[in-house]
């Protein structure tokens, strides 16, 4: 009975998960994962008078912006060792990739969005918080190229990931919907990744370079595009069977 509620409520409809069991790799990644999230959060020292308490509660806005997006990634990273459950020495290498990367940019992406917040309130009339950060107009920019040169790599890893299961199909035994779906994946990572090569052009080539990460909206009408290239049939192949609950749609 248990299970039977399991599978039908908050359940991926359209993919059999084959990932049953967690896996060492994802256990390493999760504590992976929990440490970069603790180090977005954390703060060099606690506040001790009223106006460094106030800074750490102003600091929510830019903390959350960066939290969600470790937590898309880490999202990501869920849903595909649940849909294929591969763990070859191809998937533990680039997942080991994708866990440096984790590590290597959980300060930089929280100095991304600290400075773009500090950039918000300048524009507001409080430039102190951008000051001490020592930033410019210029360096503003070079944080948002950087920024995308990270999202790059990470998408780079996921399409890598995702090919090599449809490369896998007939092993794990994919209906003709879960090889629709999973090529959907592999066209939406690729054009994240020309979205982020033309932020990065913008960044470091033109004058309004600071505002190029606005060009992240684009991911939104591509995510589109994707469904429309690669429709999901509602007449699955074959009927698929031990569902379990996923957090969204990758």
């Amino acid at each position: 009975m248990r299970q039977a509620i399991v599978d039908g409520i908050d359940h991926d409809p359209d993919f059999e998960w084959r990932g049953r069991r967690v896996t060492r790799i994802e256990n390493l990644s999760d504590i992976v994962f929990a440490l970069a999230l603790g180090m977005l959060v954390s703060s060099s020292q606690p506040p001790t008078t009223f106006g460094d308490l106030f800074d750490f509660v102003l600091n929510i806005i830019p903390v959350s912006v960066a939290f969600a997006i470790l937590l898309t990634i880490w999202n990501d990273h869920f849903v595909y060792f649940r849909r294929y459950g591969l763990a070859d020495g191809y998937i533990i290498f680039l997942n080991a990739m994708l866990l440096l990367l984790i590590l290597f940019t959980a300060y930089p992406l929280r100095f991304c969005f600290d400075s773009l917040f500090g950039f918000v309130l300048f524009q507001f009339g409080y430039p102190d918080r951008l000051t001490a950060m020592t930033g410019g107009y210029r360096e503003a920019a070079y944080v948002i190229a950087l920024y995308n040169v990270g999202m790059s790599i990470f998408y780079f890893i996921m399409a890598q990931m995702f090919g090599h299961a449809l490369r896998r199909k007939n092993l794990l035994g994919l209906s003709d919907r879960e090889i629709t779906m999973t090529r959907r994946s592999v066209f939406y990572k690729c054009a994240q990744i020309f979205t982020c090569f033309l932020a990065l052009g913008f960044a470091l080539f033109s004058p309004l370079g600071p505002f190029a990460g606005f060009l992240t909206a684009l991911n939104i009408p591509l995510k589109a595009i994707s469904r429309l290239i690669f429709p999901k049939d509602k007449k699955a192949s074959g009927k698929t069977k031990g569902k379990k609950p996923v957090a969204a749609d990758s």
